[in-house]
């Protein structure tokens, strides 16, 4: 009886995540708004198409009659399948630490009589379906495009894909319940997620580094030159190609990393499972804590009403981890320009041409992020809008907040690049705080309210946005480039840039046609 009563709450504890998962995949697809599941399809269908287009324009070149498992074509599988581990690891920290604190239905389940450890296992598992099919979306066309150009011993790609699915997952739990028995509950929430960034950028960003020390360009596609391989890669049957003989088709390949990913993804679902309710109720007591004890002792301070604005949103955007760890992501990626600027130091090359497109890029892209936390993103409106403040005071210390963390991020950069070129260094930083100030503009236009909890989903909140956000960011780099080098053609970005934002501002919904 009570085997049927643990399966019986087992399904439903299945079916209430199943619907969970659902329900964020038509979001995504449907810009969070509410929509038929005939239309969810069709955006999935017609991404998916679209996809393996992409995936023949890319592979049909390579996979001819002519194609051999050389060590070029050893190296191009295992960093792909490492740069999906690392993604998939990511991902799931990032999963496994919401589940222990921001997920709001954990006060009913844990009160009722079914047991928390099959609830955290059907969720594990999940998790692990999610990872895996959000991954398969991207990189099956490739898989399919290989099989009918190559042959079915591609389609070991599916099994190796499944693999580093559960391996991450598995992966991510261990690490995340080591944080919890380590440095505790208050600490994790905050560890885990800048853990979870780092990783996700670390493999990209280290083969750029290595590019840039070895070859002095930014591209990470040089250190698949054939000679650079001959001479610092493994030989061909070495055991450090064991992933790329894998997606190959070698079946005795196969087996061992399934076998091994079914046993780091048990592991971890079987301890995940036990510690479940003692980690939640941990977690659950530092989400309600408040800081009761340092406000007695804390000397009160005057602001002004825009400088307690702008000091309301720093605090803001530095206390949540989730929002920390995000733009962090963004940040990081600033790091191989940095690494360009400190190699290229002394050299008579412009090294501002090389560096310049993608410092104003990143900075776009942060600007667009933190403007839309500031701007949309405000979880108690009716209390500032209450507020003895004016509209133009509450907008423009907003962005003044943004501007602030933006120039912080930026200012290091530009300082170091004023040491090779003065002249680059004024350009990079004019480019990217025209970039962010277009971002912000964006952001203003096509503001509608929403809670931080959605940055995660923001890109998909409004598709105009999005386009014109990346539309301003890709015309600054380019017009910035060409600045740096010189050019005349300059005037053609700035030119896109202006009709850009004359088309968001165009577009824009009717409550904002005021701003």
């Amino acid at each position: 009886m009570n085997q049927m009563a643990a399966s019986s709450a087992l399904m439903r504890f299945s079916r209430h995540e199943l619907r969970l998962a659902w329900r964020d995949w038509a979001w995504m697809f449907s810009g969070w708004r509410n929509t038929s599941l005939r239309r969810a399809l069709i955006g999935m269908g017609l991404f998916y198409a679209i996809m393996h287009l992409v995936a023949y324009a890319v592979l049909s070149p390579h996979l001819t009659d002519e194609f051999v498992l050389d060590q070029t074509a050893l190296a191009m599988l295992s960093v792909t399948v490492v740069l999906s581990f690392t993604m998939m690891l990511s991902q799931a920290m990032e999963s496994v630490t919401r589940a222990f604190y921001a997920r709001d239905d954990l006060d009913l389940i844990l009160s009722s009589p079914a047991p928390s450890r099959d609830l955290f296992l059907v969720r594990i598992v999940m998790m692990a379906l999610t990872s895996w099919s959000m991954s398969a979306l991207v990189i099956s066309p490739f898989l399919n495009v290989a099989v009918a150009l190559g042959g079915e011993r591609w389609l070991a790609g599916y099994a190796v894909l499944l693999a580093v699915s559960l391996t991450a997952i598995g992966a991510g739990v261990l690490i995340t319940l080591a944080l919890f028995g380590t440095i505790g509950a208050q600490r994790t929430r905050f560890t885990a997620q800048i853990l979870a960034a780092v990783v996700g950028a670390a493999f990209l960003i280290g083969m750029q580094v290595v590019a840039i020390l070895s070859f002095g360009s930014m591209s990470r596609f040089s250190l698949f030159d054939p000679a650079f391989l001959a001479r610092h890669a493994p030989a061909a049957g070495s055991l450090w190609w064991f992933p790329a003989h894998a997606v190959a088709g070698q079946s005795s390949a196969v087996l061992v990393l399934l076998a091994a990913s079914v046993l780091m993804f048990a592991g971890g679902a079987w301890r995940g499972s036990v510690q479940f309710r003692r980690i939640v109720v941990s977690a659950l007591g530092v989400t309600d804590k408040t800081p009761r004890g340092r406000a007695s002792v804390r000397a009160f301070r005057g602001y002004a009403p825009l400088g307690a604005l702008v000091y309301k949103e720093l605090t803001l955007i530095a206390r949540d981890p989730w929002l920390v760890s995000q733009t962090l992501m963004q940040v990081l990626y600033l790091i191989p320009p940095a690494v360009m600027l400190w190699v290229s130091f002394g050299e008579k090359t412009e090294i501002s041409v090389i560096v310049a497109p993608v410092v104003v890029m990143a900075v776009g892209q942060l600007a667009g992020g933190l403007a839309w936390l500031t701007i949309s993103g405000e979880d108690a409106p009716d209390l500032i809008a209450t507020a003895p403040v004016s509209a133009f005071t509450r907008l423009w210390a907003k962005v003044l907040s943004v501007l602030t963390l933006v120039a912080g991020v930026l200012l290091p950069i530009a300082l170091c690049m004023a040491l090779i070129s003065p002249w680059g260094a004024v350009v990079t930083f004019t480019g990217a705080m025209i970039a962010a100030a277009s971002a912000i503009l964006v952001q203003l236009w096509f503001r509608a309210q929403a809670s931080r909890s959605t940055f995660r989903r923001r890109q998909v909140a409004s598709k105009a946005s999005t386009l014109a956000e990346a539309a301003a960011s890709i015309s600054c780099a380019a017009g910035t480039a060409l600045v740096a080098a010189g050019s005349p053609l300059a005037l053609f970005p700035v030119l896109l840039l202006l009709i850009v934002l004359g088309t968001a501002r165009s577009v824009r919904p009717k409550h904002n046609a005021t701003s």
